[in-house]
This record gives C-alpha cells, structure tokens and sequence, in this order.
C-alpha cells in the first residue's frame, strides 16, 4: 500500500503470501472501517462504537453502536489482475466489501479474463442461513465469458457506491457518459436484525486467485474513498 504521485491510494496484493485472517484461502490489502476514530478504548470487533448496524436491531441494541446504516463512496481504478492459475480463478478481485460478525452481507468483485480487453461487475450477498445469492451489475463472473461489451478496461476510473438504508442493500456503479447500474438487495431476511450483527465497510483489493504463478498479483488504485453514517 502507498500513495502514488497522483495522489492515488495504490493496494496492492500478490497471489502467494500471508493471509490476514486464519478464515481466508486468499491474500488481501484493504482498509478496515473504525469509527472509532483512535479511541483505543473501544473494542475493534463486537456490539461497539466502532462498528454500526441495520436499523432493524431494537434500540437497545442500537444504542450500542456508533451508527445505523450508512453508505461507501469510491472512485478508483483497477490496474492488474491475475493471468495465471486455474481458469475459475483467474482476474478476480473483490474491491469492496461490507461485513459483519462472521458473514459478508457484500462482496463487490471485478473480473477480467486474460482474453478479454474489458472485465466485468458482479457482487454476492450472504445470508446468515442459506445460500449466497449472486447479482451481475456488468457482464458476469464466468470463467467462460466473452469480452463484456459495456465492460471496464484495466485502468479505467468507475466509481461505486454502497448504501444501506433500513434492510435495503443498494449498490451503484457510475461511469461518466453512462446510465448509473443499479442493484438493490432486500436484507430483512438475512438475518442481520439479531443482535450481534454488527456491520463496517471494507475497501482495496482482496485477492481472489491463491493459484496463480508466483509473482502474479492484483493491483488497485483509489481516488477518492468515502464513509457517512447516520447516529
């Protein structure tokens, strides 16, 4: 991670090397939302100042975290991807996220095959019980796809946005000259109402190839990153 001479936030992350958690296969490089702005007295992880949560949870509950609901503004770039490995695995990255106690209410990924000149959108939701359910913003997640016609290209600046409002999920991905794509999520049956489910955002990039030549990486540049919460 550094800071490049257009005043970028560079994340970069290779296919082999530590793993930040002992529940992940794959190496990542993101920041981690802490609203509790340098108050070490705060606990990182639980019903906390840190952290914030639907506006289902009952109040008592809510009144323990720092924030109901909230929204993730990014503007960046994606430099590199993987080309090596197993081909289901191959050009994956995942560049936002949001988690929660032990799921991922969203994992917002980038594709791009090795073939391909463009790379695609697509984002999963996961529910505390049951299947995780996947959403194609542009293009798909195929191994298999054909170039994505209105795809995005290596280096070319997006942006997206992240916002949940009540149990609605909705996430936004804008391009200049180009309709805004859309995608919402009804979480009011996910199971983020109990109440332990506390919520933050994620942002970088959390490589999704843990097969590929060493050497291989994934490479992300943000310009603009942020976070707004409602007390």
């Amino acid at each position: 991670f550094y800071t490049a001479a257009d005043g970028g936030m560079v994340f970069y992350a290779p296919s082999e090397g530590p793993k930040t958690s002992k529940n992940t296969k794959y190496t990542r490089n993101e920041l981690r939302e802490m609203l509790r702005a340098g108050d070490t007295r705060i606990k990182t992880k639980g019903m906390t100042k840190n952290n914030w949560g639907l506006s289902s949870l009952k109040r008592r509950v809510r009144k323990k975290l720092a924030a109901v609901g909230g929204s993730l503004d990014a503007t960046l770039a994606v430099n590199y991807v993987t080309t090596t490995g197993n081909r289901t695995k191959l050009g994956r990255v995942i560049v936002g996220q949001i988690h929660a106690k032990d799921d991922e209410p969203l994992r917002l990924y980038y594709r791009k095959m090795p073939n391909n000149t463009r790379g695609s959108i697509y984002m999963a939701h996961e529910p505390i019980d049951g299947d995780e359910q996947w959403y194609e913003l542009i293009g798909g997640k195929a191994s298999n796809i054909a170039d994505p016609v209105d795809g995005i290209a290596l280096n070319e600046v997006f942006s997206y946005r992240v916002e949940v409002v009540e149990s609605l999920l909705t996430v936004t991905i804008i391009r200049a000259g180009k309709p805004d794509v859309i995608q919402q999520v009804d979480m009011s049956k996910s199971g983020y109402h109990k109440s332990d489910q506390y919520m933050y955002f994620k942002a970088g990039v959390y490589n999704q190839n843990n097969t590929a030549d060493k050497g291989d990486y994934v490479q992300a540049t943000f310009y603009q990153l942020e976070n707004h919460h409602a007390k």
